[in-house]
């Protein structure tokens, strides 16, 4: 499941990156066979992986290490399918192609569920050849097309905090949200109210997306649920668990609120275990409601969410400062502008797995022994967790020392759950290990998003960012347009920075390159309006502002036209024009509102003097 996450979140993050520019790398059939041909070599190169690990079997060697090899396989084969997709998007340019379909480019949740539909053929590749093999292994009963539909099912629940919290995402991007929803503490509050929603509610929806089942009437459900009820675990249910044809050995939790907690088990662990290991199973899953982890996680999550979203532009300028990447950020060739465009989105990519591979595994483990801990508190006794880990391993195919990156392996657990109860001290202190690392992540969190406020707060960065910006953008001018469309941006940093001759020169030569190029018109008009006294001209103001505003009646263009009618004495016009500004204001809502404010009060003296 974990790494299913991570796989997820790189796919989202390729087919989120920015669009490629420049021209195509190839010619588009050769692209579309390219990518075709590819295709087909992935299919045969997993064809040909399981069936060297097919072999051992035939030669009767079912061992562990057959196991293992199995489970990395998968997971090459996986890693594979998302660098395959990497080629296809950033060397036979696929991202151009999906680009005509209707929202691809606008809307994150169109190109994520392309994106995944991509990333889940060539996963239905991998389940279809690997089937076989672990059939021969767990022994199971499941068929191909049973197998791959558990593993879609499996990995749709995954998917859907991410599916709601996009779709509202664009649906903001359709309607007119209030200013207040632009800032980026609103914006990461309303992704935690959303996955914490998730946290709550989501379990409703998963069991039946899973396909759930509460479990059969018997001595079984019976003492398991008396057992619940001694200890004042309330559940929506006990619920049998169509994992990947039922074949698997597990159990879970699912949900946080009482009546919308649901203790889920495979049929495979009821055969095999005996009612006191059930407890036991259990008991394990309450140590992770009453140790609260799924907040823990959630919770990890969104700081993984803070984090991206405030480092993100810290990390392009410094990237950027690199004469190399800065070059290749510029270039308009092929295949440079293509590893611009990987080179862009791989710091991303690096600190998702960085972040979920070691931080948030580390949590996890360390969860899953915390659990195992309170379950062995609960009944007393190591002895049922034990046994029932030591069958799973058994009927699983010997895999007690099969590692993971979210769990202790079953040995490691075994061994630390008997050290456990020769020295009980052990429990207290994995507890103030596991507490302690929160709180030294919560603190080395805080120190980060804090150095990177100050560095972005500091003129040096402010400073570098525009230098590379223009930089960036000279090097892109392209006809009298784009040299325009460089000077007007360069104009309005020259303004920020006070040096208003070389802006009032800068935009002028902007607007005879362009002389319909609105944002050169608005700049001067901005000057001409707000400059220092030598550089107000009220009138000139005026008429390049309603020429900016006829050619582009944006709000900000809207704003220097409301301001070049107060500057002039036209009150009335100026909040006018600042109310159709309004109506479209987004980001620069509260601003408008200022301004607005500043023309009625103007407007009502002149009312009063006449």
């Amino acid at each position: 499941m974990y790494n299913q996450l991570i796989y997820f979140i790189v796919i989202l993050a390729l087919f989120g990156s920015p669009a490629q520019t420049g021209e195509p790398n190839f010619a588009h059939w050769q692209n579309g066979a390219c990518i075709i041909a590819l295709f087909c070599f992935f299919i045969l190169y997993c064809r040909r992986t399981f069936a060297k690990l097919r072999k051992g079997i035939q030669a009767g060697n079912v061992s562990a290490a057959l196991h293992r090899a199995y489970f990395r396989a998968e997971s090459l084969l996986s890693i594979t399918a998302i660098g395959f997709i990497a080629i296809y998007l950033y060397v036979f340019d696929l991202g151009r192609y999906l680009g005509a379909i209707p929202g691809y480019s606008r809307f994150m949740t169109i190109s994520g569920l392309i994106g995944l539909a991509v990333f889940m053929l060539h996963m239905a590749v991998i389940w279809y050849f690997g089937q076989p093999l672990q059939e021969s292994l767990t022994h199971s009963t499941s068929s191909r097309a049973q197998f791959i539909k558990g593993h879609m099912s499996f990995s749709v629940v995954i998917l859907i905090p991410w599916l709601l919290i996009s779709i509202v995402a664009d649906l903001l991007e359709l309607v007119k949200a209030p200013a207040f929803m632009s800032s980026e503490m609103v914006q990461l509050g309303l992704i935690a109210i959303a996955l914490t929603a998730m946290v709550m509610l989501a379990p409703w929806l998963i069991i039946r997306v899973w396909g759930c089942k509460p479990l059969a009437q018997g001595f079984i459900r019976d003492e398991l649920q008396r057992f619940c009820d001694e200890h004042d675990f309330k559940t929506g249910g006990l619920l049998l668990w169509p994992l990947f044809g039922a074949d698997i050995l597990t159990a879970g939790v699912v949900g946080i609120l009482p009546r919308l907690r649901y203790i889920l088990i495979t049929s495979g662990l009821l055969r095999v275990l005996d009612a006191s290991e059930l407890k036991a199973v259990i008991a394990h899953e309450m140590g992770h409601v009453r140790k609260r982890h799924m907040l823990l996680f959630v919770a990890l999550f969104i700081v993984f969410v803070l984090l991206v979203f405030k480092l993100g532009d810290t990390l392009t300028w410094l990237a950027l400062s690199n004469k190399t990447i800065f070059n290749l950020s510029v270039s308009n060739k092929g295949l440079e502008s293509s590893f611009f465009s990987l080179l862009s989105v791989l710091p991303i990519v690096l600190a998702m797995v960085i972040f979920f591979r070691f931080i948030f595994g580390y949590f996890l483990r360390n969860s899953e022994r915390q659990a195992d801990l309170y379950a062995m508190e609960l009944l007393g006794t190591p002895e049922p967790l034990i046994t029932s880990l030591q069958k799973i391993a058994f009927y699983s195919g010997k895999i007690e020392d099969l590692p993971s990156w979210h769990h202790y392996s079953i040995r490691q657990r075994v061994d630390f759950l008997l050290k456990a109860s020769r020295s009980r001290d052990l429990i207290g202190k994995h507890n103030r290990k596991l507490y302690g690392s929160v709180l030294i992540f919560a603190a080395l969190t805080s120190a980060l998003l804090f150095a990177n406020w100050r560095i972005d707060r500091s003129g040096f960065a402010r400073e570098r960012q525009a230098k590379l910006y223009f930089l960036k953008l000279k090097n892109s001018v392209s006809g009298n347009a784009g040299k325009a469309a460089y000077l007007s941006a360069y104009g309005a940093f020259l303004y920020e920075r006070g040096r208003y001759s070389r802006c009032e020169s800068v935009l002028r030569a902007a607007i005879r390159n362009a002389p319909e190029n609105a944002w050169a018109l608005n700049n001067l008009a901005w000057l001409y309006a707000t400059g220092p006294y030598a550089f107000r001209h009220p009138e000139d103001s005026l008429k390049l502002a309603l020429k900016a505003a006829s050619l582009d009646p944006v709000p900000d263009i809207l704003d220097t036209l409301a301001e070049a009618y107060f500057v002039n004495g036209m009150y009335a016009d100026a909040v006018s024009t600042i109310d159709k500004a309004l109506e479209e204001g987004g980001k620069l809502h509260d601003y408008l509102l200022k301004q607005k404010v500043k023309f009625e009060k103007a407007l009502s003296g002149q009312m009063r003097n006449t």
